[in-house]
């Protein structure tokens, strides 16, 4: 599986979505419920780390790309089925203590590109999906002490970071 994706994700080939559109809904759907587990069983399998970080490319290659598919059928190859698995995705990010641990990484690249198509495709604003991502976001993280301390991490940190750098990372999330 991990070759084949790898492959799409350098030819870009559109026919490949459409003629196998369903098989992807099916290993989607099934990734979607894996990664809401409360389980870290696979997040120790390297297969499992490696198979995810393929999918982020691919969802983003699907966002940034592949044209003449149909907007519904990106939308409906990059949402989960229910509210319920993105609940349980943000319960199991809470209880994380490693703060590199690979979930994280790989959650925040699923979430990125559903942002990005959100955002190429303002459409889907309106989709519950991402209305409660939006809601349990800003309810839950913005503005919180940890992100305070974060931001703070961040301004403290001049040789790394340039101003415009922090400009971008404070200030434009807010709108």
């Amino acid at each position: 599986m991990i070759y084949i994706l790898e492959k799409q994700n350098s030819k870009l080939l559109s026919s490949f979505i459409s003629q196998f559109y369903q098989s992807i809904l099916i290993l989607k759907h099934w990734a979607w419920q894996l990664i809401s587990q409360n389980s870290d069983q696979w997040i120790k399998n390297s297969n499992y780390v490696e198979l995810f970080r393929i999918f982020a490319l691919f969802n983003k290659n699907l966002v940034f790309n592949y044209e003449d598919i149909e907007i519904n059928m990106k939308g409906s190859l990059l949402f989960p089925e229910t509210i319920k698995c993105i609940n349980t995705i943000f319960e199991r990010f809470e209880k994380i203590n490693n703060e590199n641990n690979s979930f994280i990484s790989i959650i925040s690249q699923w979430y990125d590109n559903l942002s990005s198509f959100s955002n190429v495709h303002p459409e889907f604003e309106i989709s519950t999906i991402i209305i409660h991502i939006n809601h349990y976001i800003a309810r839950n993280y913005v503005m919180t002490d940890q992100y305070k301390f974060y931001l703070n991490q961040l301004r403290q940190s001049p040789l790394i970071f340039t101003a415009k750098q922090l400009f971008y990372i404070k200030t434009c999330p807010f709108f």
